[in-house]
């Protein structure tokens, strides 16, 4: 739990300036993928113009082709899923992995916002939670930021199946939309696939050490924070941590198998990690792209 929340979004806005200066500024849109076009005038057909855009309304009524032209849409809208289920409470480098997502959505809402696009936002468990219809302005996009870093979710599972749909639904044009979860559900593989038809959809694994590494100590209990389960083991044992490690390494090949077959691009940040640099040198690999 955040104990200075104003103060922490504070020193958040700071750091978004510098990514928006430092990675955004001058070529914004240009790291996502497709953005919207929109309709702006006929003109007279020019030998190399696309046959697929005349406009044969027109054309019949003046004898002659005439072509659609299009032109960038200025805005975008950035949609972010947030997982707020009990698991995200796990960090073992200071914050856990709910702090770390807040921290990352604060980071590209305050870049959008700066750039005049409308952010929105959808938190969820094994329930919605929460979903803000995206719109323009900085004390609209800073409320989202103290309600995903401070919000107390009624659901303690994840149902992301359930938080994909209802994004499909409420997005009506194209977007870019990111998933900020630990990923530990299954059963979202088609919605993924479909929602990443229609818009830019960034995936970003919140990990931990932990994820992978058994603790190096003795006898251990572990819960599971979702559902109440867990079992008791000894950690000290070299065959327990290697299955533990094969596990969660195998969850983890599954969502990276899951993410390429829906072409949806990926992004892991560890708690460990400083958000801004990590979405710093995402972004320039996937300019270079």
């Amino acid at each position: 739990m955040i104990h200075d929340l104003p103060t922490h979004v504070r020193r958040l806005y700071v750091r978004s300036r510098k990514l928006v200066e430092g990675l955004f500024a001058g070529s914004y849109h240009s790291v996502f993928k497709g953005p919207g076009i929109e309709f702006d005038e006929v003109r007279e057909y020019e030998y190399g113009d696309d046959v697929r855009f005349i406009d044969w309304n027109v054309s019949s009524r003046m004898s002659t082709p005439y072509s659609k032209t299009f032109k960038e849409e200025r805005e975008l809208i950035f949609f972010v899923l947030v997982d707020v289920s009990a698991s995200l409470s796990m960090g073992s480098a200071g914050i856990d992995k709910r702090e770390q997502a807040g921290n990352i959505f604060a980071l590209l809402a305050l870049a959008a916002e700066a750039n005049s696009d409308r952010v929105g936002s959808l938190l969820f468990s094994n329930r919605v939670e929460r979903l803000v219809v995206p719109m323009r302005g900085r004390r609209h996009v800073l409320s989202q930021i103290s309600e995903v870093l401070g919000y107390q979710a009624d659901g303690r599972g994840s149902d992301l199946k359930l938080a994909l749909q209802a994004a499909s639904r409420s997005l009506k044009r194209r977007s870019i939309v990111v998933i900020l979860s630990d990923f530990r559900c299954d059963g979202y593989q088609t919605e993924l696939a479909l929602l990443s038809r229609g818009h830019d959809v960034i995936a970003v694994r919140l990990k931990d050490s932990l994820d992978r590494n058994f603790p190096p100590s003795g006898l251990l209990e572990f819960l599971d924070p979702e559902n109440d389960g867990g079992f008791t083991a000894w950690g000290a044992s070299r065959l327990l941590k290697k299955e533990y490690g094969e596990f969660w390494e195998e969850q983890r090949q599954r969502w990276l198998a899951d993410c390429r077959a829906s072409e949806t691009d990926i992004l892991e940040v560890g708690t460990d990690e400083e958000a801004a640099e990590a979405l710093q040198l995402f972004f320039r690999r996937r300019r270079r792209r």
